[in-house]
């Protein structure tokens, strides 16, 4: 063990943060240069990520699923339906524009289940109106998003992203999970995207 500012590390994370630091040199952005040049470094506190970590470990945001749906449109706009479960299970049907058609299971990590949750519960969603319409408006695209918490099934109706920035936000969060499902199965004559876009 080394003792270093007063912390002990081991030879594992000492090694760790050497190879983090040498993979960070090797290649950045423009962003990330942006960064090196305006954002003046401060002594770090290691709290507030320290509790993010341990509420992340034991949730207490009280979800016990997550659904969306992509409707189908006159158009090509991607129609399918997914489940999230806490314990990371995936249940995906694909309806219309989209690379897999049917039924489909994978795993998500339990964490992006409990940050999506977590998300949901601190944008106020079970306190969102269950339906956001503009009737005379015709042919927009309609999302449905599903939270279960503490026993109460919250589910909203959202015409054209007229619904509150919040809920768009978190449409797209759920999304993007679908990037990471580990599938259980490789659907037959699919490329590789298939298993990043079902």
């Amino acid at each position: 063990m080394f003792s270093h500012f007063g912390r002990r590390l081991t030879l594992s994370t000492l090694a760790g943060a050497v190879i983090i630091g040498f993979c960070s040199c090797l290649w950045s952005g423009e962003i990330a240069d942006l960064h090196r040049k305006w954002v003046r470094p401060k002594k770090a506190d290691p709290a507030p990520q320290m509790a993010r970590f341990e509420a992340l470990q034991s949730p207490s945001h009280g979800v016990t699923e997550i659904g969306l749906e992509r409707a189908i449109c006159f158009g090509t706009c991607p129609a399918y339906s997914v489940i999230f479960k806490p314990d990371g299970s995936v249940r995906y049907v694909g309806i219309e524009n989209v690379p897999h058609k049917g039924e489909r299971t994978g795993r998500i990590s339990d964490w992006e289940f409990h940050g999506l949750a977590e998300f949901a519960v601190k944008s106020g969603y079970m306190n969102m109106e269950s339906e956001y319409d503009l009737p005379m408006i015709t042919d927009l695209p309609v999302t449905y998003s599903m939270v279960v918490r503490g026993g109460k099934r919250k589910i909203i109706r959202n015409y054209g992203s007229l619904g509150p920035i919040e809920l768009w936000a978190f449409q797209q969060a759920a999304d993007s999970l679908l990037a990471d499902v580990q599938w259980d199965d490789t659907p037959p004559n699919s490329g590789a995207t298939d298993e990043l876009n079902p």
